[in-house]
């Protein structure tokens, strides 16, 4: 048996879900759905993907430090920790090779998304400009995080940095009753404590304009991408329509030849021929029984 298969039966015991990564995408389809057991976990022993991800639901909740300067991150664990000192004490830390953390706690009250602002340091215009923000995540909307194994890889395969837990406390070794439960006040006291760092560390704020021109997006309304989104669903259905109407349009015949109808020609299925109906041939039977019939006596 792997190590890695070790640790995802280790989490799944103390009561997490794991997830087949690989890095950090989990890459089971409808993996949002899956609560794998013991027999799938151990069928995973030989796959390629060494990495293990871990499914936010019921109570978890995660702190997301996406910081990339190591005093910025010390100034928010000491405050935080200052007023939640529970958060630190029991609390899981991961590290993903930079000096960004994420904080593994219970939440009192399920949640979506709660997040700060976006600070960087210098113009937000720059194209090289590294962005700085906090992120809470709850389980209103099942997210995954990437806890063991490989976190980047460069294009060559080789590893660029892996996930490590600060303490040797992680989801292998830590009962999932043991994290400390905050309340939800605390994950908007986080994010507002960093936007108070931030200024006082000198950072600019990042508007939203300036995020989407330096990621290369156009400005668009969410009216607009509303309609935009409508349109191209109502061209791809017109789309479908015709092609389900040329492969079931019967094709007129001619003699040996097979003449297809063409997309400007009518159906002349419902419409009135003006021309007179061709003669009526029967079977002998059948005629017999049709001329009776005529020469009765019908009364009106």
């Amino acid at each position: 048996m792997q190590a890695r298969t070790a640790f995802r039966l280790a989490m799944l015991k103390n009561g997490y879900w794991p997830l087949l990564n690989d890095c950090k995408r989990p890459i089971e389809k409808d993996w949002q759905k899956k609560r794998p057991d013991r027999a799938e976990v151990l069928s995973w022993d030989r796959s390629t993907f060494t990495s293990t991800g871990m499914k936010i639901d019921g109570d978890l909740a995660v702190i997301d430090a996406d910081i990339r300067e190591p005093a910025l991150v010390d100034a928010l664990a000491k405050a935080l920790g200052s007023r939640y000192p529970e958060l630190f004490a029991r609390g899981l830390v991961r590290h993903a090779g930079e000096v960004k953390e994420a904080w593994f706690v219970r939440s009192e009250t399920p949640f979506r998304r709660i997040c700060s602002r976006t600070w960087c340091r210098g113009d937000p215009r720059a194209p090289a400009a590294i962005a700085h923000r906090v992120e809470c995540f709850g389980s209103r909307k099942t997210r995954q995080f990437g806890i063991d194994g490989p976190h980047a890889r460069s294009e060559t395969g080789e590893i660029i940095d892996s996930y490590q837990f600060a303490g040797g406390a992680s989801p292998a070794s830590t009962p999932r009753a043991f994290l400390p439960v905050l309340p939800k006040a605390a994950f908007a006291a986080a994010c507002n404590l960093f936007d108070e760092i931030a200024a006082a560390a000198g950072l600019t704020v990042v508007k939203a304009e300036a995020r989407q021109r330096r990621n290369g997006r156009h400005l668009r309304s969410h009216r607009q991408h509303g309609v935009r989104k409508r349109e191209r669903h109502l061209s791809a259905r017109r789309a479908r329509r015709r092609a389900v109407r040329g492969a079931t349009r019967r094709p007129r015949v001619a003699g040996d030849i097979i003449i297809p109808r063409a997309w400007h020609e009518c159906d002349q299925m419902h419409c009135r021929s003006n021309q007179a109906s061709p003669p009526l041939h029967l079977h002998p039977r059948f005629r017999n029984r049709a001329d009776a019939h005529a020469r009765q006596p019908q009364a009106f």
